[in-house]
């Protein structure tokens, strides 16, 4: 084995720096960087050309996924990978069965002004509202990127970078452009576009979903997993919208409901039979 840097001691500085991005959301935006565990998240950011600062693997993981770490050593310079103990590897994975491959990435960039620059009209965009549920926000991303949704809003939502969300999301908060705004100005800015704002909620007098026009595209408000949008916030949208259910059941977990919506903004109105 290449004779990489070998790190046993949890005092290493940068084994205390991927521990503080994991750990604390301000330090991850001071330092415009996060944290991502598992062979296959590290190979998905090599390949979406997100720049790693470090790379930590353990002796077995490179027995064990060393085609996936060959690649990367091939692309990135060899100072930023990092042999570690198996105990190491333990105090610094976030899952039960870690694969003792880890990396410290750059985010990658979201301009507010060249993201909403590229909507236009017949986009498919979501509206995050107050989501606070990190395996939530990830499965809702993960979602996206499946359905080709176009652009993600993050309205005080949580931590998109929580090592949570990102694996949850499974490499999808790389390639699916988010980025925060309040609402007012996001549905604002989807209404300058010409783009039909829809709000999902939980009425008896709003459109069924399956009822509601996306051929031309559509952004979709959804709202916090406990209380939903706001009447206020509800009140901004074109229309409104709910999923109409079966027998006693009159709500969904919000990424559920979620990903229902998706799949139907993402067929629009010529693509339903």
């Amino acid at each position: 084995m290449t004779d990489y840097n070998r790190i046993f001691s949890a005092d290493n500085e940068k084994i205390k720096l991927y521990r503080k991005l994991t750990e604390d959301k301000k330090a991850r935006r001071k330092e415009n960087k996060f944290t991502i565990e598992g062979a296959r998240l590290v190979s998905d950011a090599a390949a979406e050309a997100i720049e790693l600062h470090s790379v930590f693997f353990t002796e077995s993981a490179m027995e064990k996924y060393g085609e996936a770490l060959e690649l990367l050593i091939k692309k990135y310079p060899p100072k930023i990978f990092n042999i570690i103990s198996e105990e190491l590897s333990k105090e610094l994975s976030d899952t039960k069965m870690p694969q003792g491959v880890f990396a410290v990435c750059s985010m990658p960039e979201a301009h507010k002004s060249e993201i909403y620059g590229k909507i236009k009209s017949g986009s498919r965009v979501l509206i995050l509202d107050n989501i606070q549920d990190p395996g939530n926000m990830g499965t809702m991303l993960r979602t996206a990127d499946a359905c080709g949704i176009d652009c993600v809003i993050l309205c005080s939502c949580c931590d998109i970078y929580n090592p949570k969300t990102v694996r949850s999301a499974m490499g999808s908060i790389m390639r699916v452009p988010a980025i925060s705004d309040d609402i007012e100005n996001a549905v604002s800015e989807m209404k300058l576009r010409g783009i039909p704002v829809f709000a999902a909620v939980i009425s008896d007098s709003a459109a069924s979903l399956t009822d509601c026009d996306f051929s031309g595209g559509g952004a979709v408000m959804i709202g916090n997993e406990g209380n939903g949008l706001s009447d206020k916030d509800a009140a901004l949208a074109d229309v409104l919208l709910t999923i109409k259910m079966h027998g006693t059941i009159n709500s969904l977990n919000a990424a559920m409901a979620a990903g229902i919506i998706m799949w139907e903004l993402s067929k629009g109105k010529e693509g339903r039979q």
